[in-house]
């Protein structure tokens, strides 16, 4: 399990673009057992997501807003630590809307899983889920709630950041160790926290931050902060 993750943390770190990101995901879902994977980000009535459930449950989903009434969503936001679940648990007590949802549910191949909630800046709330067809997926034991909200913010941070890449020339594309370097700078953190926090040397920092100025065409660190922030290349504060 160690290895998987590490392999998934390079592969995220270095993906380029959302398919990518996608393959990396559906790989170590695979690896835990289970067979898809979503990643869920709601912000009041805007939903944004990126998984590889079969797209005609996607399209229903969506359309129906299912979000409102999906029990893990509910639990989700009630529990606010990983969890396991099942949709034979999901009781409809008489209600047509949710017997049609856990129904249509199963039908897909989404019948039991795991999911990560994380609660983000500005009432933004955030939730991985790895989903099999299966009744029950037992949850590996090195699977723990630490690295699992670490592993929610990863794939945060990165679907943001490719989808940033499509509004600059691509010479102008930062790189991941650059985008961790600036993401810390607009956090006021100095270049020798950055180092320690990052895990990289003093002059290493500096190096990445001068190659972010000359592509962005920042003459100081403040204002490769504000083009960058300009650009939508960093996560809200």
């Amino acid at each position: 399990m160690d290895g998987e993750f590490r392999s998934l943390v390079d592969m995220l770190e270095a993906a380029q673009d959302e398919f990518t990101i996608k393959a990396a995901m559906k790989r170590f879902a695979q690896s835990c057992g289970y067979e898809r994977f979503a990643y869920l980000q709601k912000e009041g009535a805007q939903i944004k997501t990126s998984n590889t459930y079969p797209k005609p449950w996607e399209r229903i989903y969506l359309s129906a807003d299912y979000s409102n009434i999906d029990p893990v969503v509910t639990q989700a936001k009630r529990k606010g630590d990983i969890f396991c679940w099942t949709a034979d648990d999901w009781k409809p007590r008489g209600s047509s809307e949710l017997r049609r949802f856990r129904d249509a549910s199963i039908e897909h191949g989404i019948r039991c899983g795991v999911t990560i909630p994380v609660e983000g800046s500005y009432g933004t709330s955030m939730m991985l889920t790895f989903a099999s067809s299966e009744r029950q997926v037992d949850l590996p034991v090195a699977f723990d709630s630490k690295r699992a909200v670490q592993l929610v913010m990863m794939i945060h941070y990165r679907l943001k950041m490719v989808g940033g890449k499509t509004t600059v020339n691509p010479k102008q594309a930062l790189s991941p160790r650059e985008m961790d370097c600036l993401i810390w700078a607009a956090k006021g953190k100095s270049t020798l926290t950055t180092a320690n926090l990052v895990g990289i040397a003093f002059r290493t920092v500096q190096h990445h931050l001068d190659k972010a100025r000359g592509k962005l065409g920042a003459e100081s660190v403040p204002q490769l902060v504000a083009i960058a922030k300009d650009r939508g290349l960093l996560p809200p504060s």
